[in-house]
């Protein structure tokens, strides 16, 4: 063999072997390759709706395929079916696999006024998906609309809010969803933000067991 011929070959096999890496790189990295899907639940005072007039209502919301380090929006109208003012709440349930924990998220842009009997309002859904997931290739969660169903300011799951939930929430003090020290865990309304409301809810539960 020349050594024209084997500096060939080598070269042939580098291109192949940096391709595959490429590949692999973005299967794993960049995107999921097929659609995810969200089951969305309401409490029986709440309709969730895909248009404005109410009449189509929202089961599931179908996220498609989604690269990582990116945003996408759902929007939706609730309607207020109880015959008094309500505020809404929400959180995610079920999320699959466990690999996605605090590294595929939602948050919504309702800002926590009250809506009276019969009114509709318009939110946007926000899926953020972590620059720094990996091993995951699909996901799944629930969506949960309701009243009272915002996170525990038990941060640190040790059942009491002291100063070690306190510390995970100075750490990501005024940081905002898909920011580097974002802790989807401290923000405890869900509107992306972690800011005085946040630390309003976690003072008014200072000692308390979670």
């Amino acid at each position: 063999m020349t050594l024209t011929v084997f500096l060939h070959r080598g070269l042939l096999a580098l291109i192949v072997a940096v391709s595959l890496l490429a590949s692999c790189f973005f299967v794993v990295h960049w995107g999921f390759n097929v659609p995810n899907v969200s089951a969305v639940t309401s409490s029986p005072s709440l309709g969730v709706y895909w248009d404005a007039a109410c009449t189509k209502s929202v089961s599931s919301i179908s996220w498609g395929n989604v690269s990582v380090g990116s945003e996408k929006d759902a929007t939706v109208y609730i309607k207020n079916l109880n015959a008094s003012a309500l505020t809404l709440s929400m959180n995610m349930s079920e999320l699959s696999p466990s690999a996605a924990y605090l590294k595929i998220y939602l948050c919504w842009d309702y800002g926590g006024q009250q809506l009276r009997s019969g009114r509709v309002v318009k939110v946007t859904l926000r899926l953020f998906v972590s620059p720094y997931v990996s091993g995951v290739s699909s996901f799944s969660f629930n969506i949960n609309i309701g009243v009272g169903l915002g996170k525990s300011p038990d941060i640190s799951g040790d059942r009491i809010v002291n100063l070690k939930d306190l510390a995970y929430f100075t750490n990501a003090w005024l940081s905002g969803a898909g920011g580097w020290n974002y802790d989807y865990r401290c923000d405890l309304n869900n509107d992306g933000t972690i800011n005085l409301t946040d630390l309003s809810v976690l003072t008014a539960h200072w000692l308390s067991s979670g």
